[in-house]
């Protein structure tokens, strides 16, 4: 455990009881947590503006948080009236009320509704911005893209300013692939290939919208060192039956099918989704290897075709209890296929010989399966007005008379955000491939056969407690989490010259044994300061893991690996965080965070038996592997939702990292994972939206320092400048008619062994709404063909460059029908105009 805190934060945390102390204050204050009325859901940017009375001029106002709270410090003492506004709600007016000195004036929960405004024949109603910034977060509300149409969640991520996702479904943030991904908010259980899978079964019309948390407080789980990627998937219909039918396919041969249907009434909210994906792709690789003193040469040309089809069925049922209490039942269930096919070249020149040219048939069968079931308990307490706050009581009856937005429930005032949440949950997955590997010679003679059979399977359980209440001005947020990882690894190989006398090779087959357990607890708090909000918190956690291999791996085999590591590893952590918010007006502030994370090697990484479906490039894991931590800087200047500026610098201690080295006799690769002494990247995200008329869209760059420092002695620094641009246009060419635009731009980025080149793609979208249940969407993916990847190492004594086409380039459409009242709830604005926020008068 490191207690090498920076000054700064250690300040911070000393001074977080003093937070608490209400102390005197010569003026009064006034709170309230605006939430949509239909769904309870906090409403960030909402406004509350005040009156005084008599006259109802206009004194001051202020903006919600992430979480709809309002603060506005100070406000002089005297008489008020106030009104609650939000883009697409109805404006709701709030009874006199009276602010004195001392303790703040609490006006509870405000309960806003959905509203349209109708204006001669003109309906005017809102839509969704497209990005939304919050306290801690980024939202990109995605649902109606062009670009993504067709498509799954993995294209809808490739859109997003500062993340990128690379030819394996690995998802980076501004260069950093540690990031934690969530579902609704609930970390996914697997990575690596497994992730990518998942993530292609859920279609990009299911997604909602996308909440990028670079810096995560202490509140989250500290995995993922470049922060959360959290995908909200659509939910909830209003009142009665509703649902959707999906159809779609595409050039290279795929398609999509889908079905949802929702229901409420009375206490009961059901929802149940259900999808089936097909798709086929012909990709293409090269590799030259070549050892610098001329000894070998050699070269591969690989050509396989991949098909894959998924299904993926979720759903909800949640009951309301009565008294601001829920119970949710919800669970996933998916599965997938896959088969490549595929062919591999090889030529080969030793000195200053003739080449040599060899081949290897592949044929790799996959499928796997994942589900997911959990219980939710929330309960919501009331709790009476502070009696020297009350917001037009009732004197019959000490009831709130707010016009429908809340707090008369139960007859005890208006609700405070005082809450308590139960989690179980439990999750299963299963992933398996075979593989028949043919090497043949020029004459198509069968030199050798080799056979790989793989296995995994995870289950993961855990159990936390979530709490939340105000403490004066304090808002206390209090939480504890025990969870439990189980993972059974089996590979078999087996060899032989033709496939009638296949053995099992003894030093090749494997069964990788993991478990690990991790306690946690968190205590979190943020309040006022004046004009700023301020909010610390600290996370304790104690993990332990433990591994068993069924044979020992040869010393050779992996020259990364640790000879002294130990199978089993416990340690404790702590992680800090601290956030301080200055808001000038609503659209325009000034935020600084700090917090520490983890990464803890993945099952994928540790296990060091190899995967041999490429003999001339070998991939294997590094079971001596230790957790890296990163402390993380940021400081984010918005002005006017318009733009958004973030210097931010990282320091990573033992990051985990590729490697990749050559054998300079046999030109053989070694691709594997080993931590580096320290990893620093520094530089800054700049992003612009704008709308003109009917076009609105953002650009958006990165430019950061990348320092690499190996332990390994006489290993220099790598340090080199890496950058990446993206920009999407959106047209609205008539009423119903949306055409959209995307491109994006990543630059060289290096490694200790070399480089990874400059690559770029696009993608141009169409959405046409036919009727008011039926729209099109029409899709072209990589029009230009830009979409190739090429990497380079280079360790002094062999050069290796790989260069490989996906195959992404492709042209697709969908057809979706929604049926029921109101079909799919609408978007929630999420912020208001540019600008605005504050009415000049009171005018009701």
């Amino acid at each position: 455990m490191s207690l090498r805190y920076p000054p700064l934060l250690l300040a911070l945390l000393i001074a977080a009881p003093a937070f608490a102390q209400p102390g005197a204050r010569p003026q009064g204050a006034v709170t309230a947590t605006i939430v949509d009325d239909a769904t309870g859901a906090p409403l960030p940017q909402a406004t509350l503006a005040l009156y005084a009375l008599p006259d109802t001029s206009f004194a001051t106002g202020g903006a919600a948080d992430v979480d709809g709270a309002v603060s506005i410090d100070p406000v002089r003492p005297g008489r008020y009236v106030a009104r609650v506004s939000f883009i697409g709600y109805d404006m709701r007016p709030l009874e006199a009320f009276e602010v004195a000195a001392g303790a703040p004036t609490a006006l509870g929960e405000v309960r806003l509704s959905e509203g349209a405004e109708v204006l001669g024949e003109a309906e005017v109603t809102a839509r969704r911005e497209f990005v939304e910034q919050q306290a801690d977060r980024t939202v990109y509300n995605v649902q109606e893209q062009a670009v993504t149409a067709g498509g799954s969640a993995i294209e809808t991520l490739q859109t997003l300013p500062s993340l990128e996702v690379d030819t394996d479904g690995n998802i980076s943030l501004r260069g950093n692939q540690n990031v934690v991904i969530q579902i609704d908010g609930r970390p996914v259980p697997v990575r690596g290939a497994f992730l990518a899978a998942l993530l292609r079964q859920i279609p990009a019309e299911k997604v909602e919208r996308v909440e990028v948390i670079p810096n995560p407080s202490a509140k989250y789980e500290p995995d993922g060192m470049g922060g959360i990627i959290n995908i909200v998937l659509v939910e909830g219909t209003d009142r009665g039956l509703s649902g959707g039918l999906t159809f779609g396919g595409g050039t290279e041969l795929s398609g999509q099918l889908g079905a949802n249907l929702s229901y409420q009434s009375g206490a009961w909210d059901t929802n149940l989704q259900y999808g089936y994906r097909y798709g086929e792709r012909q990709t293409t690789f090269t590799t030259e290897t070549r050892e610098l003193d001329g000894a070998f040469a050699v070269y591969q040309l690989g050509d396989s075709g991949n098909d894959e089809s998924s299904h993926f069925l979720n759903g909800s049922a949640t009951y309301d209890l009565g008294e601001s209490t829920t119970l949710t039942a919800e669970g996933s269930f998916g599965f997938r296929d896959g088969t490549t096919n595929g062919l591999t070249t090889f030529e080969r020149t030793i000195g200053g010989g003739s080449p040599v040219e060899t081949f290897r048939d592949i044929d790799n069968d996959s499928d796997g399966l994942n589900g997911d079931a959990a219980l939710v308990f929330r309960r919501r307490f009331e709790n009476a007005m502070d009696s020297g706050g009350g917001a037009g009581g009732d004197a019959g009856g000490g009831r709130m008379r707010m016009g429908g937005f809340g707090g008369s429930r139960g007859g005890g005032g208006a609700q405070s955000d005082h809450e308590l949440a139960i989690e179980t949950r439990y999750t299963h997955f299963e992933n398996g491939g075979l593989g028949l590997f043919l090497d043949l010679a020029t004459d198509d003679v069968l030199t050798g056969v080799q056979s790989q059979t793989t296995d995994q399977i995870n289950d993961e359980a855990s159990f936390q407690v979530d709490y939340t209440r105000p403490v004066g001005p304090l808002k206390l947020e209090l939480g504890t989490k025990a969870s439990a990882e189980w993972v059974a690894s089996d590979s078999e190989f087996l060899s032989g010259d033709t496939r009638d006398d296949l053995e099992i090779d003894p030093n090749q087959t494997n069964a990788f044994d993991y478990d690990r357990q991790i306690v946690a607890a968190y205590v979190q708090g943020a309040r006022p300061l004046g004009p700023f909000q301020a909010q610390v918190g600290l996370r304790a956690e104690y993990a332990q893991r433990n591994f068993d291999l069924l044979t020992e791996l040869p010393e050779e085999a992996n020259p990364f690996i640790d000879p002294d590591a130990e199978t089993s590893l416990s340690y404790t952590s702590l992680f800090p965080s601290a956030f301080l918010t200055y808001a000038l007006e609503p659209g325009t502030l000034v935020k600084g965070s700090y917090s520490r994370r983890i990464q803890r090697p993945q099952t994928f990484f540790l296990n060091p038996f190899p995967d041999l479906s490429d003999t001339t490039f070998v991939r294997t894991g590094n079971p001596g592997l230790r957790p890296e931590y990163t402390d993380s800087y940021e400081l984010t200047l918005q002005y006017k939702f318009f733009a958004t500026l973030t210097p931010f610098y990282r320091r990573t201690t033992d990051s985990i990292t590729r490697r990749v080295s050559t054998d300079p006799e046999t030109g053989v690769g070694l691709f594997t994972i080993a931590n580096l002494d320290t990893e620093t990247n520094y530089g800054a995200d700049l992003t612009f939206f704008g709308q003109f008329g009917p076009l609105r869209g953002f650009v958006s760059g990165s430019v950061y320092q990348a320092v690499l420092a190996d332990a390994t002695p006489g290993t220099d620094e790598v340090s080199a400048l890496s950058h990446n641009a993206r920009a999407s246009l959106q047209w609205e060419v008539r009423d119903g008619t949306n055409l959209q635009g995307f491109v994006f731009y990543n630059g060289a980025q290096p490694s200790v062994d070399g480089e990874r080149k400059a690559f770029a793609f696009s993608t141009i979208g169409l959405n046409q709404r036919i009727t008011e249940s039926i729209q099109l969407a029409a899709r072209v993916n990589d029009p230009f063909g830009l979409a190739k990847f090429e990497f380079e190492t280079n360790d002094g004594r062999v050069f290796r460059d790989t260069s490989f086409d996906p195959a992404i380039r492709q042209a697709s459409f969908t057809l979706t029908y929604t049926f029921g009242s109101n079909q799919n709830r609408p978007q929630q604005p999420q912020q208001p105009q540019q600008g605005g926020g504050m009415d000049d008068g009171f005018g009701i």
